[in-house]
């Protein structure tokens, strides 16, 4: 059972890593820097 949570969780995080590696910051004036890992999930 916790392998199973642990395998979902690991998935969420890496779509949510992609999702934020290919958008851009809202707010005026700040956007943290992301690691070069995440850097080398975008498409473009």
């Amino acid at each position: 059972m916790e392998k199973k949570v642990l395998n979902v969780v690991s998935k969420v995080a890496m779509g949510t890593a992609k999702k934020t590696a290919n958008s851009a910051c809202v707010f005026f004036g700040y956007q943290p820097k992301l690691p070069q890992s995440v850097n080398k999930l975008r498409k473009f």
